[in-house]
């Protein structure tokens, strides 16, 4: 069985299955066809993006199967039913999103558990697509530097040494073939490949000497997308953005971020441009009990 495919037979042409696909695995031929990039396959991710917002059922991706894979949402309007639900979303409606469920969102973030006492990570909040536009040239610039040094014997084992054997081998198996395979070279005001044409970024940083600041950071970001979904909002948790961050002055100067601070993590936010019809199935790893 081919493990990517659509079924021309079924298949409305809608295009959205290419629209939502974070790695440009699809398009149309010269026949209107729906078709993925073979020579670009080796870059899905397993997401299911595609399968979960066609509505015939059509797309077939990275040997994934509707009835295996995937599950109808549930009518409830519990927590897990929002969970359920929450999908990373890469696709936004040409709007920033307004003050009001910002205000919201910032909020429930203020409310989230934290390691120390006080409140050490800082949030910059840019709701504006031409501020983010005007960064993203640095930010692929720097991420063509990178991929040079992982190219360099040297320089991986200096990455190595500070960063630990696991973030190198998230360099090099999972960011790597992104770099060269283009797909943060997209830059356009309706879609980039780094904040996906969104209007609203968060950034959450800390001053790099400050008590668990890299954990909190991780908890408020989540309490921020999850809020965001429970509005009507869609949002994806974003590393891209920081990484260039720490490694840019220009960058930091653009955003405000003082140099002493340690860029942890961000948040694309908007509103979804499309709607999913199903939830994906994720495994845990491996579950252990002890009784």
């Amino acid at each position: 069985m081919q493990k990517f495919f659509v079924n021309s037979d079924t298949c409305t042409k809608c295009g959205i299955c290419i629209a939502v696909c974070p790695s440009y695995l699809l398009y149309k031929n010269s026949d209107n066809l729906t078709k993925f990039k073979e020579e670009k396959l080796h870059l899905c991710i397993g997401c299911g993006q595609c399968m979960a917002v066609c509505n015939t059922k059509s797309v077939f991706a990275n040997g994934l199967t509707y009835e295996k894979d995937f599950f109808e949402f549930s009518e409830n309007k519990d927590f897990v039913s929002l969970l359920e639900q929450r999908r990373s979303v890469r696709r936004f409606k040409p709007k920033p999103v307004s003050k009001e469920e910002l205000e919201k969102i910032l909020f429930t973030v203020s409310q989230a558990p934290h390691g120390d006492a006080h409140h050490n990570v800082e949030i910059t909040v840019i709701n504006n697509r031409e501020k983010i536009m005007e960064s993203l040239p640095l930010m692929s610039a720097f991420y063509d530097k990178l991929a040079k040094w992982l190219h360099n014997p040297i320089m991986r084992s200096i990455i190595k040494k500070r960063k630990g054997k696991d973030t190198l081998n998230t360099l090099m198996n999972h960011l790597l073939p992104r770099i060269e395979g283009g797909l943060y070279k997209q830059i356009d005001t309706d879609y980039d490949g780094i904040t996906r044409g969104s209007h609203t970024l968060m950034i959450f940083h800390a001053h790099k000497d400050s008590e668990e600041h890299k954990e909190d950071a991780f908890i408020l970001v989540t309490y921020a997308m999850l809020t965001a979904h429970s509005l009507g909002l869609g949002a994806t948790i974003v590393g891209l953005v920081p990484a260039a961050l720490n490694k840019e002055p220009e960058l930091r100067k653009m955003f405000g971020i003082p140099d002493d601070h340690d860029s942890v993590i961000s948040l694309i936010m908007g509103y979804p441009k499309y709607k999913y019809k199903r939830g994906i199935k994720r495994n845990l790893k491996k579950i252990n009990w002890i009784t």
